[in-house]
């Protein structure tokens, strides 16, 4: 537990520092997580980071950077190439190994490196967009509060009230009841949230927090899905009694890229 405090102190000493802060420094430290994020998930395949196709795709994991960086620094950066077609590439490329390989670095190896990419790629840096905004800060800690009063509320009333399983073939702990109460405690976070700091409006920021509720706990279920499919407890070791960096942005990572899909905030 002592660790485990420790680690919540200075990795969120660091954290919402470089949030507060914005701008490149954050942009950076997205891409910085996305590095991580997208080892984490190789080590768990066990592939070899000596592979042209993984280094390959691991610099195709910050393509999605690109774009986030043009819109929002009104700047263009030369590439030769769009990050699209990089991207396809890198698909190709992957694809050719297949082939010269002879199967050692197999179809699905492709398969799970393009959507690792994806995965984390587009989930930090839909993220970095949405900090990037000029009212970012205000929306990413409104975003991240419903995130962890969901969680909150999902722990602490299924602890008190759980008697239906949610889904115990990914997650065994997780109620419907728990569920149930991180929407509703999220939903009562986002009134008190906007009445003391208007920002979106009582309607939007209800639909903010229903979706942020939901797919928060998808999110949270995903990894908790590849994980076990994996047979790991944690995404990693980097942040000792917590595990990860996708350990501690599961939810995170595929609530910004579903809100970035959706146009709630372009």
């Amino acid at each position: 537990m002592k660790t485990r405090i420790i680690t919540a102190i200075w990795a969120g000493a660091i954290f919402l520092g470089l949030l507060y802060l914005g701008g490149i420094p954050f942009l950076a430290f997205m891409a910085i997580l996305t590095v991580i994020g997208y080892t984490e998930l190789v080590k768990m395949r066990q592939l070899s980071f000596s592979s042209i196709p993984v280094l390959l795709f691991g610099i195709g994991t910050l393509l999605p950077f690109v774009p986030v960086y043009e819109m929002t620094r009104d700047q263009t950066i030369t590439l030769g190439l769009s990050p699209l077609a990089w991207g396809m590439l890198i698909i190709l490329v992957g694809l050719f190994w297949n082939v010269f390989s002879k199967n050692v670095f197999t179809f699905d190896d492709v398969a799970f490196l393009l959507l690792t990419s994806l995965y984390v790629g587009v989930g930090f840096a839909s993220f970095a967009f949405i900090r990037l905004l000029d009212n970012g800060l205000t929306l990413s800690l409104l975003i991240i509060l419903l995130i962890w009063f969901t969680d909150s509320g999902a722990y602490f009333v299924g602890k008190r009230f759980g008697k239906t399983k949610l889904w115990p073939a990914i997650s065994p702990n997780k109620t419907i009841e728990g569920a149930a109460g991180g929407i509703l405690l999220a939903l009562l976070l986002g009134l008190v949230f906007e009445a003391i700091n208007p920002t979106l409006g009582y309607a939007e920021v209800v639909l903010l927090a229903l979706i942020v509720a939901v797919v928060g706990q998808l999110g949270d279920l995903v990894q908790s899905a590849y994980k076990r499919h994996y047979g790991v407890k944690d995404a990693g070791n980097l942040l000792p009694g917590h595990g990860g960096i996708l350990d501690r942005f599961d939810s995170m990572l595929i609530v910004f890229t579903v809100l970035i899909t959706l146009g709630i905030f372009s």
